[in-house]
């Protein structure tokens, strides 16, 4: 059975001989509760308990799946996993603490999501972009799992830090061949795809591209937008994308059109569209 760290317990990680100080409870998610901890290192870390959703036996065969899925995708770009670990018939992932997600930015007075789009863009594409050259998508990008992380300076370690962008939450992660619609959690993110395959095209590692078309349009607007069901059938995202200035326009546009096959191929043309003057229309 598994069991909960108490604020201030030390646990030992087997596997790399690290220990860690258990902080507060920080989050709670489908799959796992989160706390803030520190390592022998001073490393300011977030521990991931995994809940026990079914048998030790089931739950141990899962941890183990994800174990190996974070450890292979470790990029600059996508919230680095520490340590991942049994302790106690309860498993642990130990990652880098970020600030907070991208939805926090949303609160700040006179926000202009535009002075942040293109340094957000940056990172989370090559994340994906490292995601997709590895078979994986991520299906479920959002505005809660891009964080703000803070890169410390040795230095100066009291100093202010300089801010990088980060994709985060891979536990959805599938390889390209295991893509499921029902990753996609929130009913306002599902693509035209996934409501109508036979009209729109099969489910691809576009779904991220449309994902990500949807964030910036977020930042496009400086406001958190929902689409029903009707909406997004109806090309909504993309409408208000073409309303926007270039090159906006042209790369929203592209990556949030309806049918599969004239959506943005991929992560890098993504990139290389929010810097193209023209625009396209399909």
């Amino acid at each position: 059975m598994a069991i909960q760290p108490t604020v201030g317990e030390v646990i030992t990680s087997l596997a790399t001989g690290n220990s860690y100080t258990i902080g507060s409870r920080i989050g709670e998610g489908n799959f796992g509760i989160v706390y803030s901890c520190t390592d022998v290192w001073d490393n300011d870390l977030a521990a991931k308990v995994l809940k026990p959703i079914g048998s030790y036996e089931k739950v141990k065969a899962a941890a183990e799946a994800e174990f190996i899925k974070l450890l292979e995708l470790r990029n600059p770009y996508i919230t680095f996993v520490f340590d991942a670990f049994e302790f106690r018939d309860t498993f642990y992932i130990i990652t880098e603490r970020c600030h907070s997600p991208v939805a926090d930015l949303f609160t700040l007075e006179n926000f202009n999501g535009n002075f942040w789009l293109m340094a957000i863009a940056r990172g989370l594409l090559q994340a994906v972009h490292y995601l997709h050259i590895n078979n994986y998508a991520h299906q479920d990008i959002h505005l809660g799992n891009v964080f703000a992380a803070f890169v410390r300076d040795e230095m100066i370690p009291d100093a202010n830090k300089v801010i990088q962008f980060k994709l985060g939450d891979l536990g959805v992660a599938r390889l390209l061949h295991e893509i499921d619609a029902q990753n996609t959690r929130a009913q306002w993110m599902l693509p035209p795809e996934v409501l109508n395959s036979s009209e729109f095209g099969s489910i691809d590692h576009r779904i991220d591209i449309y994902h990500l078309g949807l964030l910036f349009l977020q930042l496009a607007y400086s406001r958190e937008l929902r689409f029903t069901t009707q909406e997004i059938l109806d090309g909504k995202p993309r409408e208000m994308a073409l309303a926007l200035p270039l090159p906006y326009s042209f790369a929203l546009e592209k990556a949030l059109r309806r049918r599969v096959e004239w959506r943005t191929a991929n992560a890098m043309e993504f990139w290389r569209d929010l810097h193209t003057p023209d625009q396209h229309t399909d």
